[in-house]
């Protein structure tokens, strides 16, 4: 058209891993700029030639957001990621780190469900699918932190993002001769807060960061109960101790220097006893793959063997009940309880 300049300028970006995407920028004087982002430049280039054409029509996209992903994911940081344990914290930063290296120099509106799958897909070649899951689910609660609080953008894309399956793992829980193993090797540890931090796990079924929480404040060792204002998902706990588990707590309570019923580093409790922690599992032998977080599988498989209902084993292991999966996974142990069902069933079923 006669007398109309070119009005649209591709870039393309490369991210530190790798991906490279292409910005369309587009500008008409009297209208505003309008921007958008395109996994090829063949993409980009059809966007722009759209767009200039329904520029010069008068008639253009409106520009619903002009904050970048590396903005959200920086106040997500300072204003959202502090009300989580310090465990979560430390476990979702890789996350926040990532986003910020592929994404973080998007708009939040030029970001498409396609532009998350380039990542997705990529993450999936080093990663189980449990983590990125994981890293999925980081970015949505950013963008849904960024529609409902920050009114920044209208949608989150990450909603039409397929999630990978995740695979049906066993729930791998010690037997009788192995937690023997276990304990005796924890006992023989030069760590000697390490039987303690064991012996709690196996008896309250926490998680490890609700552990590393415990202070002689919320522990009543003459009532025998532990309170937790704030687990992971948010809720409060109280439970008993009983057993070995009082006698721990009693036992570290009296010789707290800081508080904290645990001794513990700052800023990773955890890095006090993770070689402690590797090198018992090696002397106790067990075979398969066994982390911290099995002690929690452990205490739960114990209880639903022994008859414990599945809702007092959800409550103990503080499921909210929109989790109610969470505890169903424990279900095929009580073989002795459903077969009590069923001839209760067939009783009926017979008269």
């Amino acid at each position: 058209m006669k007398g109309v300049a070119r009005m649209a300028t591709i870039n393309a970006h490369t991210s530190k891993t790798g991906v490279t995407t292409y910005r369309v920028r587009i500008q008409r004087k009297g209208q505003k700029v309008q921007t958008a982002t395109f996994p090829t430049l063949k993409d980009a280039r059809r966007f722009g030639t759209l767009v200039e054409a329904r520029m010069i029509e008068g008639r253009h996209f409106p520009q619903k957001s002009t904050h970048t992903l590396q903005e959200l994911l920086d106040r997500y940081t300072r204003e959202v990621m502090p009300r989580k344990t310090a465990e979560t914290q430390r476990s979702e930063m890789p996350v926040v780190r990532y986003w910020l290296q592929t994404l973080g120099h998007m708009v939040l509106t030029e970001i498409q469900p396609c532009h998350i799958i380039v990542c997705r897909d990529e993450k999936a070649k080093q990663s189980a699918p449990a983590t990125v899951v994981k890293y999925l689910a980081t970015l949505s609660r950013a963008f849904s932190t960024a529609m409902r609080e920050y009114h920044w953008c209208e949608q989150n894309p990450c909603r039409l993002v397929r999630k990978p399956t995740l695979p049906l793992g066993r729930v791998r829980y010690l037997s009788d001769e192995e937690r023997s193993r276990l304990l005796t090797a924890c006992q023989n540890s030069r760590n000697r807060a390490l039987y303690p931090l064991v012996i709690l796990a196996l008896a309250t079924a926490l998680r490890r960061g609700s552990l590393f929480q415990l202070s002689t404040q919320n522990v009543d060792v003459e009532k025998g109960m532990l309170r937790l204002e704030k687990t992971k998902n948010g809720s409060r706990l109280v439970l008993p101790l009983v057993g070995e588990a009082l006698t721990v707590a009693r036992m570290l309570a009296a010789t707290s220097q800081d508080g904290y019923l645990l001794p513990q580093r700052s800023g990773n409790p955890w890095g006090h006893y993770r070689t402690a922690w590797q090198r018992a599992v090696q002397r106790a032998r067990l075979e398969e793959e066994f982390s911290f977080h099995s002690l929690r599988h452990t205490a739960a498989s114990y209880m639903v063997q022994a008859g414990i209902p599945l809702y007092l084993v959800g409550a103990i292991l503080g499921h909210s009940s929109r989790s109610v999966h969470m505890t169903a996974r424990y279900a095929h142990l009580a073989t002795d309880n459903l077969r009590q069902a069923l001839e209760v069933l067939a009783q009926r079923l017979s008269s």
